[in-house]
């Protein structure tokens, strides 16, 4: 069997998934849901920053051989973070709602409307049942920071890779997606509007989307 990966989101759960989960097992693949850093009963580790997370999954995944990557948001970032410093293990990857951080400091941020600090600590407090109250401030402030190696490392994953584009309604700027796809040897974008959390909001269509992508074809 294959090995996919679900990567939840920030201040959300491995749950998330959940109803997913039989259609990815009738294509012949065994799900893995890890919890990220910071939430449930995942370790904390203060300030959160986006390698931390790669490096927790990675450490989560030891002894698996080639996998495909499914994500939203942070779990997006975390996904696509995995196949640039392993491209010859991803397979395919899947990337809802991609947050692009800055390639310098010249460009554009991750967001269309940005939050102040504040805010997002008010966010996560909110959030404190499911994940650490400080890791949503911490996670933007890294996302809004340049990360030229990531961009750099881009062109080599050539796994046939699905960016969901949530639409006018995501607070992310839909534009960024096709700069990413255009780094890439093997990207496209499809846009279902419905939002940031594509699979929650229209899991149907998600589904769609995603079960012929991610089916493959023996021979």
């Amino acid at each position: 069997m294959r090995d996919l990966v679900c990567l939840h989101a920030g201040a959300s759960g491995p749950s998330t998934w959940d109803r997913f989960v039989p259609e990815f097992e009738a294509l012949g693949y065994r799900v893995h849901r890890p919890t990220l850093l910071g939430h449930g009963g995942a370790a904390r580790k203060r300030p959160y920053l986006l390698d931390d997370f790669r490096d927790h999954v990675r450490r989560e995944l030891q002894g698996l051989g080639r996998l495909t990557l499914v994500g939203n948001s942070l779990g997006a970032f975390v996904a696509s973070a995995i196949a640039v410093a392993e491209p010859g293990r991803v397979e395919r990857l899947v990337l809802e709602e991609l947050p692009v951080p800055p390639r310098n400091a010249s460009d554009n941020g991750p967001t269309a409307r940005s939050m102040p600090a504040a805010a997002l600590l008010a966010a996560g407090w909110l959030n404190r049942r499911c994940c650490d109250p400080r890791l949503l401030r911490d996670v933007v402030a890294d996302l809004r920071r340049p990360q030229p190696a990531w961009w750099s490392g881009l062109p080599a994953v050539e796994a046939p890779t699905l960016l969901l584009a949530g639409g006018p309604r995501s607070h992310l700027d839909q534009g960024r997606f096709e700069l990413v796809a255009g780094s890439m040897p093997s990207a496209t974008v499809s846009a279902i509007e419905v939002g940031h959390r594509i699979h929650t909001h229209a899991p149907r269509r998600w589904s769609d989307e995603v079960t012929p992508f991610l089916a493959f074809k023996e021979g």
